[in-house]
């Protein structure tokens, strides 16, 4: 399943393996990517080029800033900017506090590349 346009994603989690992983599936969908294994250095690119991105992919769970507190600031810069949000797991409190901020893309660990193009369309709608 490809998109019709190719997106610019930013994806950041502190998982250097995963984000390598998840830049290949990404990148086999057609889309460009910028990989960030620092959630600062993921607020830095974004910050200096906030209208190069069509759209962020965040672990929900990172040191320094979570993907929630990452996806909140990338708002402010660019309000109403999408932002999708993934873990392992996500606990009913996790969920309030991410509706609360007004992220209702999340999703649990995208396992294959179709599920993740799926999230990446439901994300943009």
């Amino acid at each position: 399943m490809r998109s019709s346009r190719r997106l610019h994603i930013l994806l950041a989690d502190d998982d250097e393996s995963l984000v390598v992983a998840l830049t290949g599936v990404i990148e086999g969908l057609g889309h460009a990517v910028s990989g960030h294994s620092q959630s600062l250095n993921a607020l830095r690119a974004f910050s200096d080029e906030p209208d190069e991105f069509d759209l962020a992919i965040l672990d929900l769970d990172m040191p320094e800033l979570t993907g929630l507190e990452l996806g909140e600031r990338f708002r402010r810069i660019r309000p109403g900017f999408p932002v999708m949000l993934y873990s392992g797991r996500v606990n009913p409190s996790a969920r309030k506090s991410i509706a609360a901020a007004g992220m209702d893309h999340v999703i649990i660990e995208p396992k294959t590349a179709e599920r993740l193009e799926q999230a990446v369309k439901a994300a943009l709608l």
